[in-house]
């Protein structure tokens, strides 16, 4: 077994105990646990009861909610452009006098 170091200022606290930590066994592509199916409740898919989960849009409900993300999306990109031009046009100014 390995000699362990000893330093001068190690009180022996533990800050934290990393003992059942394991080391995953590829840091570029990791392994995730599977998912599991739901369970079946009283003769019943688990799926079943959340309705949310298997609701279908129509063409235009899509249509909208994927416009409205854009538009949303240009909206904030458009703030963020608008305030860089406004900081390189003080600057500009300021380095002009």
């Amino acid at each position: 077994m390995a000699k362990k170091k000893q330093y001068d200022d190690d009180d022996g606290r533990t800050v934290v105990d990393m003992s059942d930590v394991e080391n995953p066994h590829s840091l570029i592509m990791p392994r995730f646990p599977k998912k599991e199916k739901p369970k079946k409740q009283n003769g019943e898919n688990a799926a079943d009861n959340r309705p949310w989960e298997n609701f279908e849009f129509s063409k235009d409900e899509r249509r909208s909610f994927v416009l409205g993300a854009m538009s949303a999306s240009a909206l904030i990109s458009l703030i963020f452009i608008a305030c860089f031009g406004i900081f390189i046009a003080i600057m500009f100014f300021l380095a002009g006098k």
